[in-house]
């Protein structure tokens, strides 16, 4: 599988902290999750991306990302190429506009089922199916979030976390709805996206950890697996967890069950 870490918080935290140095940093982490690696953050020029295909902890690339990155919000990810080849276009995080996204845990049956990739891709937009680029699940479960929060905002409105908790909820609904069966390893989809104004995580199949204590230390952060001396504390199966713009915790579940028995909504993306 993979490795996630997302943090909220100033701009003059260091985050080689976490990323590099910490027990447990996510560098460390990739000693089990090899292949490949993404930090992604915000700057007066938009977003900004550095991924690269050796394991992190062999990559002096990483390194200088960690150090380089400045925004309050960044987002990074060690990579376990479970679906899709060892190479750039397959690392997280994905872009697309400002949103990033990185995916733990791997579609059911989409490596070896054509009809369920077939399906799924069937799901996306063809606005952002023409945007795929490699041959992940995961990057197609990027463009289905954002297909399903497209849906459900007024042109022009911003998302809050609770259309992206929504959106999150449906995504894993028609994922499962589609690929997961009585005689398959269920699917695990632990997602994690934010624009730069929200940042927000939803856990399925996969453990999730969330650090929400922005109001008394100055950091939220989530990740696959504590990282430091937080203090943690695990995301229930089926929550979600996010902050906005104003620091706003938002905690709940995502009610993925109820999404997966939802009618396909109608689609309003220009």
């Amino acid at each position: 599988m993979c490795r996630l870490f997302a943090q909220h918080a100033s701009l003059d935290h260091d985050l080689r902290e976490p990323l590099c140095t910490a027990h447990n940093a996510l560098r460390t982490q990739s000693h089990k999750h090899p292949h490949g690696w993404g930090i992604a953050w915000y700057d007066a020029g938009g977003v900004r991306v550095r991924r690269g295909v050796m394991p992190a902890h062999a990559d002096e690339a990483f390194v200088e990302a960690a150090r380089e990155a400045r925004s309050e919000i960044v987002l990074a990810h060690v990579r376990d190429a479970s679906v899709g080849c060892v190479a750039e276009e397959n690392t997280h995080p994905f872009m697309h506009g400002p949103w990033l996204f990185a995916h733990n845990g791997t579609v059911a049956r989409f490596r070896r089922v054509a009809r369920v990739r077939a399906l799924l891709e069937a799901e996306i937009h063809p606005v952002f199916r023409g945007a795929i680029t490699g041959d992940t699940d995961s990057e197609r479960c990027f463009f289905l979030f954002l297909t399903r929060l497209a849906a459900r905002l007024p042109a022009n409105r911003h998302p809050g976390l609770d259309d992206v908790r929504r959106a999150f909820a449906e995504t894993v609904g028609t994922v499962v709805r589609i690929a997961d069966s009585r005689t398959a390893k269920p699917s695990s989809l632990n997602l994690l996206a934010t624009d730069g104004q929200v940042l927000a995580a939803c856990r399925h199949g996969r453990a999730l950890h969330v650090a929400p204590h922005i109001a008394t230390s100055g950091v939220f952060a989530i990740a696959s697996e504590p990282i430091g001396a937080g203090p943690w504390s695990e995301v229930p199966e089926d929550g979600f967890v996010g902050i906005d713009s104003d620091h706003r915790v938002l905690q709940r579940p995502t009610q993925a069950r109820a999404a997966a028995r939802a009618t396909r909504p109608k689609l309003r993306v220009d």
